[in-house]
C-alpha cells in the first residue's frame, strides 16, 4: 500500500475586511471619468413642433454620441420633432432596461412598461409622422422596491447613428431595434449604460481580519494579498437609508499564480454587516452624510454598514462546491443560536471531508439536515486541471468573439475582461488560457484583478485581466488595450 497522503481539499479559511490599518482607494494618480450620476429614474418623449416643453427636472438628448441632431422621427413627411428625455433621482427604484417596442409584431415583455403618451398626454408614437407605419413605442423595466443600495440601475443613455460612423459606446448595451422606422430618415439606436449608482460610500483596502489554521503550512504559506482578492472593490463603510434591504451575498472566484507556475484558487461571498457608528471620524461622517455640513448635526434616518468576505484557498478548483460551503457558513452565522459553533463546520470541512480517490470518486458532504453538497474526482483529461468554463465563455460571447479572443491570446495582446458579474471572469479567463493548450500563457494573468492591483494595465507587456466593470467609473483604462464586455457581448479595440 502507498503511504502518499491524500490531497488537502482546503489550505485556508479566511475573513477579509476593513481592518484597523487599512489605508483609503483614493483612485489617483490617473485621470478619470466622472462617476455615475444618480440613477435614471424616469424616461419621456416630448413633441417640440406641438410646443411641449422638456419637464422639470428631466434632460432632453438633443444630438448624437458625436453631435449629430437626433430627432425621434427625423425622415417622416411632416413629422412631428420628437425627442427623448430623461430624468434622474433616488426617489423611485431605478430604471433597469430599456427597449423598444413594434406594436403589432412584439408581445409586451413582462415586467416592461411601455411609454405611449407624451408628459402631455399626447401619443408617443415614434412613428406618429405616417399613418401607415408600424406603432414604435419606447420601453421601460424598473427596479423591485424597495431598492437595495447595490441595486443595478441605468445611469447613462445616448443615441447612435451607425449612418454617421458612430458605434455603441464602451460598457453601454444597445437596443438592436431602429428606433426610425421611415424609409428615408437614418437609423438611429438607443443605448443606455447599467452600473451601481450609489453615494455615501468610503472604500478602503481589504485587510486580513482573520483566518484559520493561524499558522502558515510550511509548502504554503498564506499570500498577503489575499485579503484585496476576497474584496476586489475594496472594503467599505456605507451609509444607507434607514430600512433599506440588504444585498443578497456576491460570489467571485478568483486565481493566485506563483513564481513557478503553480495555481492555488480562492472561492470568496462578499456579504455586508452592521457598523458602529463611534468607530467613525469627524471627517468620515461628513463624507458618509451622517453629520450636516453647516452644524454638524446628526443626519437622523441612516445606518451604517461595512462589507466583508469569508474565503477558501485551494489548490482544487471545486467552485460550485466552495460557493455552497460559504452560503451555509454565512445563513449558519446571521442565525441561531446554534448547538455547534461556526468554527466546529469550518475545522470539520477542512480537515474531516476526504478528499475524492479512485476508490470513493464521489464525496456526500452533509452539514446539516437540509444543506449537503457533493465533491467529485476531477475527471482525467489531457487538459491542465483549471478552472475554466467554456460554457460560459460560449453563453457570455458566443463562438465568433471566442475564436476572435483565441487568436488575440496567440498573438499575445493586451486582454481586458470585465462584467458586473464578479463570478464569471475567472471562468473565463481560465478557459481563454485552456484553449492555447499545449502552448501556456506565460505573461501576467489575473482573471479578477483587485482595484489595488489595477495598475497592471499600464505594464508594457501582453496580459489578460479581469476586473468588475465598475473599474471604468472609477478610472480612464490604457488605450492599447482590448476590451471585452462579458455583459454586452462585445469586444472593444
Amino acid at each position: 500500500m502507498s503511504d502518499e497522503k491524500p490531497p488537502q481539499l482546503v489550505d485556508y479559511f479566511v475573513v477579509a475586511g476593513l481592518a484597523e490599518a487599512s489605508r483609503a482607494l483614493e483612485e489617483e494618480q490617473q485621470p478619470r471619468p466622472a462617476r455615475p450620476g444618480e440613477p435614471i429614474t424616469d424616461v419621456a418623449v416630448i413633441i417640440r413642433s406641438q410646443g411641449e416643453e422638456v419637464p422639470q427636472g428631466f434632460t432632453c438628448i438633443e444630438t448624437s454620441t458625436s453631435g449629430h441632431p437626433v430627432d425621434l422621427n427625423a425622415g417622416l413627411l411632416n413629422n412631428p420633432q420628437m425627442f427623448l428625455c430623461y430624468k434622474r433621482g433616488r426617489d423611485k427604484p431605478p430604471l433597469i432596461e430599456l427597449g423598444v417596442h413594434y406594436e403589432g409584431k412584439d408581445r409586451p415583455k413582462p415586467g416592461y412598461q411601455i411609454l405611449d403618451t407624451t408628459p402631455y398626454s399626447r401619443s408617443a408614437n415614434l412613428a406618429s409622422g405616417s399613418p401607415g407605419h408600424q406603432r414604435t413605442f419606447l420601453t421601460f423595466r424598473r427596479a423591485a422596491e424597495p431598492p437595495g443600495h447595490h441595486t443595478l440601475g441605468v445611469t447613462d443613455i445616448c443615441l447612435v447613428m451607425p449612418s454617421k460612423g458612430e458605434s455603441t459606446p464602451h460598457t453601454f448595451c444597445r437596443v438592436d431595434k431602429n428606433l426610425n422606422t421611415s424609409m428615408w430618415g437614418p437609423a438611429l439606436f438607443l443605448c443606455y449604460k447599467i452600473a451601481v449608482a450609489k453615494d455615501n460610500t468610503l472604500v478602503y483596502e481589504a485587510g486580513l481580519l482573520s483566518r484559520y489554521p493561524e499558522q502558515d503550512s510550511e509548502s504554503f504559506p498564506l499570500p498577503e494579498s489575499v485579503p484585496v482578492f476576497c474584496l476586489p472593490m475594496g472594503a467599505t463603510i456605507e451609509s444607507w437609508p434607514v430600512g433599506t434591504k440588504y444585498p443578497l451575498p456576491v460570489f467571485s472566484t478568483f486565481v493566485l499564480t506563483g513564481a513557478s507556475g503553480d495555481k492555488v484558487y480562492g472561492a470568496a461571498i462578499q456579504f455586508h454587516e452592521a457598523f458602529p457608528r463611534e468607530r467613525l471620524s469627524e471627517a468620515q461622517a461628513l463624507r458618509l452624510g451622517l453629520l450636516s455640513v453647516v452644524d454638524r448635526r446628526p443626519v437622523p434616518g441612516r445606518s451604517l454598514h461595512t462589507r466583508k468576505s469569508i474565503c477558501v484557498l485551494s489548490h482544487w478548483p471545486f467552485f460550485e462546491v466552495f460557493r455552497k460551503f460559504l452560503m451555509f457558513i454565512y445563513r449558519y452565522s446571521i442565525s441561531g443560536p446554534h448547538v455547534l459553533p461556526l468554527e466546529t463546520h469550518i475545522s470539520h470541512f477542512m480537515h474531516n471531508v476526504p478528499f475524492p480517490s479512485p476508490q470513493r470518486p464521489r464525496i456526500l458532504v452533509q452539514m446539516s439536515p437540509y444543506d449537503s453538497l457533493l465533491l467529485c474526482r476531477p475527471v482525467s483529461s489531457p487538459l491542465p486541471l483549471s478552472g475554466a468554463s467554456f460554457l460560459t465563455l460560449l453563453q457570455n460571447l458566443g463562438p465568433d468573439n471566442a475564436v476572435a479572443l483565441l487568436v488575440a491570446v496567440l498573438t499575445e495582446q493586451k486582454l481586458l475582461i470585465h462584467s458586473l458579474r464578479p463570478d464569471v471572469l475567472t471562468s473565463v479567463g481560465e478557459a481563454l488560457v485552456a484553449m492555447i493548450f499545449p502552448l501556456r500563457w506565460q505573461c501576467p494573468y489575473i482573471p479578477l484583478c483587485p482595484l489595488a492591483l489595477a495598475d497592471v494595465l499600464c505594464a508594457p507587456v501582453p496580459f489578460i485581466v479581469g476586473i468588475h466593470s465598475s473599474y471604468f467609473d472609477l478610472y480612464e483604462p490604457p488605450r492599447d488595450v482590448i476590451f471585452v464586455d462579458l455583459d454586452t457581448n462585445t469586444i472593444f479595440q
